[in-house]
């Protein structure tokens, strides 16, 4: 395998990536998700006994703390795994690859509207010597995926937990999502290339396809093209699924057990379930600095909408989240240190 550290990454190329994280972070909507997350946080705080929650803190149990956090770092690499089976011809190391995963969990954690998730792109680059177009392609691609396997465990869980008393437009609407994302995935190559064909149409009817900022994006965007083009969907089906599924299970098992450590009882599958308010809110951007708000609203109304209390969905929300963020960061740290040792 060759050497990692030795590889030569385009500087140019990892500065539009650092300067478009730079340019989300600081544009107007971050500015805007911010303020609904004070809003989000302060409704949170209003609903819920803060006493009681500062109670059920310090009454955690720390056995499934430490479990949920041993469940996290399974989830992260179980996601290095699925990378790097998206990436196997440019032999990446396993532990190369966690730590990327690893950077990509923090920053997303702490950056707003989902701009860490360009974090993986950067550091497939700098790391890995990934194409910018492929590190796009796998961060796409697996997303998908995420969407896939989660409505699947939505449909399955509400479906094996009610019934025949399944809300029939609660299943529709799960299996519909999972429908509309597996075709997102088999059509994806056309999706783009009608994109870029849809965007140049309008350029020369505009009278602006010689301009020079549409002709470089057009140069940027024909190796992305090119990327979703040539990529066989149908044969890494098999194991994106498998490695999908995977992490998801892990995931819910993490919910699950945070759950457990501020001892509140609640169904396995009715956690799945209820775990998929939190898992929109953390996909879509909408979230702010440290998702803090919307994670939060998320995971509450989700859950309470599988019946848990109010005060109980809360508090468990920011233990969650809290448990999320300290595990993130240090195993992110961890990672870096590792990494600059064996330089």
């Amino acid at each position: 395998m060759r050497n990692l550290k030795d590889t030569a990454p385009s500087p140019e190329s990892s500065e539009a990536i650092l300067a478009e994280r730079k340019k989300r972070m600081l544009g107007p909507r971050a500015v805007v998700f911010f303020l609904i997350s004070i809003v989000l946080v302060g409704v949170l705080l209003w609903k819920m006994d803060i006493a009681q929650a500062l109670s059920s803190f310090r009454n955690a149990h720390l056995g499934w703390v430490l479990v949920a956090c041993c469940a996290y770092f399974l989830s992260n690499f179980c996601k290095a795994v699925r990378y790097r089976a998206m990436l196997r011809h440019l032999n990446i190391g396993l532990f190369e690859m966690f730590a990327i995963t690893s950077y990509q969990n923090f920053y997303n954690q702490i950056m707003p509207a989902r701009t860490g998730e360009l974090t993986l792109v950067y550091y497939l680059k700098t790391l890995g010597n990934a194409k910018i177009s492929k590190g796009l392609h796998v961060l796409l691609v697996t997303r998908i995926y995420d969407f896939i396997i989660v409505a699947a465990f939505f449909v399955g869980s509400v479906a094996l937990y009610y019934g025949r008393k399944s809300s029939p437009a609660l299943v529709a609407a799960g299996v519909g999502f999972l429908l509309f994302s597996i075709a997102v995935l088999f059509y994806l190559k056309h999706i783009i290339r009608w994109g870029m064909d849809f965007f140049n149409l309008t350029m020369r009817a505009l009278g602006l396809e010689k301009k020079k900022l549409v002709m470089k994006f057009n140069e940027k965007m024909e190796p992305v093209v090119r990327e979703f083009v040539e990529y066989d969907t149908l044969k890494e089906v098999p194991v994106l699924v498998l490695t999908s599924v995977l992490v998801w299970s892990v995931l819910y098992v993490f919910a699950y057990v945070t759950i457990l450590a501020w001892r509140v009882e609640i169904n396995f599958l009715l956690s799945i379930a209820g775990s998929t308010g939190q898992v929109l809110a953390n996909v879509l951007p909408i979230n702010s600095f440290g998702s803090f708000g919307t994670l939060e609203a998320g995971w509450a109304g989700g859950y309470m909408l599988a019946g848990m209390k109010r005060q109980d969905a809360i508090a468990t929300a920011f233990g969650y989240h809290i448990i999320n963020f300290i595990a993130s960061g240090f195993i992110a740290a961890v990672c870096y240190g590792i990494l600059k040792i064996k330089k």
